[in-house]
């Protein structure tokens, strides 16, 4: 049995995972057209005119090297290296990783990833039917959020993870404390109500940590478009 580990919202590093559905062609381009336009959709329904620019490139993940990455390029990478997402005029960043959804070296348990998706899972429908498509194409991406970082990498990284998971018909999941957990998995429609919407979230730690990162983002914001 693998047991979930409770973090809080603003323990070291946060991370949320995409599970794809329906497909894994997806290319760079796809993903940063796509987040770019929920990015700044989000802060525009918020008041927020922006203008958010993603850049990125490849790491290896001991920073043996850095790539510049084809953008009409397939979305997958290496084991052995990270994408580095960034927002023109805004410090930080969230690396993204991707790898196997099975476990290759669990024999007994090798989905085990799974099983407290299908036992939280309180929204998506036929969710089981969409498991077994998500374990055909055996993809899993995840974004991570290290601690200190800026309100808008902060709300941003989980908004890419959104994108792709709508480009993907997939979902996402966390379990480290992004987010409420009880709203996990969640499909990108559902996700984007609440996501950073304190006014639809009823988890007070969650609320919270909205409220904390929405206040005084416009200085961020500014900084961001006048690059």
């Amino acid at each position: 049995m693998h047991v979930r580990v409770l973090a809080a919202i603003d323990k070291m590093s946060t991370t949320f995972e995409v599970i794809p559905v329906e497909t894994t062609h997806i290319t760079f381009s796809e993903v940063i057209v796509l987040s770019e336009k929920r990015i700044n959709g989000f802060f525009e329904s918020i008041g927020i005119i922006s203008n958010i620019q993603l850049r990125i490139n490849l790491h290896e993940n001991r920073e043996k090297y850095v790539k510049e990455i084809d953008l009409d390029s397939i979305f997958r990478w290496a084991d052995n290296e990270y994408v580095w997402f960034t927002i023109l005029g805004v410090a930080g960043g969230t690396d993204a990783y991707c790898a196997e959804l099975k476990d290759n070296f669990d024999d007994s348990e090798p989905w085990w990833r799974l099983e407290d998706m299908l036992l939280n899972n309180k929204t998506i429908e036929n969710f089981s039917s969409k498991i077994e498509k998500a374990k055909n194409l055996n993809c899993c991406w995840s974004f991570r959020r290290s601690a200190g970082q800026s309100a808008t990498i902060n709300i941003a990284y989980g908004i890419i993870s959104a994108s792709i998971a709508e480009l993907t018909s997939g979902f996402i999941w966390t379990d480290d404390g992004a987010w409420n957990f009880q709203k996990f998995p969640a499909e990108p429609a559902e996700f984007y109500k609440w996501y950073f919407r304190p006014e639809n979230e009823e988890h007070q730690e969650s609320k919270e940590w909205a409220n904390r990162c929405l206040n005084g983002i416009e200085q961020e914001i500014d900084a961001a478009n006048t690059r």
